[in-house]
């Protein structure tokens, strides 16, 4: 006897909500998948290899810590 399963659906934080993403957002969710697959998983890694390869961030002249973690929750789910 086959095992039931819910209908497929995405998690809330796989899930757009609201307007699409603008430019800036696309480019920085890019940049981090590309740091993520260079292995860079801990924050100082990920705020370096912004720093260095961009974008910058909004609002900010360098990517610190606390303007990573801001803007993450500025972009959030």
């Amino acid at each position: 006897m086959p095992v039931p399963y819910d209908e497929p659906g995405n998690i809330r934080h796989q899930t757009q909500v609201g307007a699409p993403p603008d430019a800036y957002a696309t480019e920085l969710a890019d940049r981090l998948g590309e740091i993520f697959g260079r292995g860079i998983h801990d924050l100082e890694g990920v705020v370096a290899a912004l720093n260095e390869a961009g974008p910058a961030p909004e609002g900010a002249d360098r990517w610190t810590a606390e303007v990573f973690e801001a803007e993450m929750i500025r972009l959030g789910p």
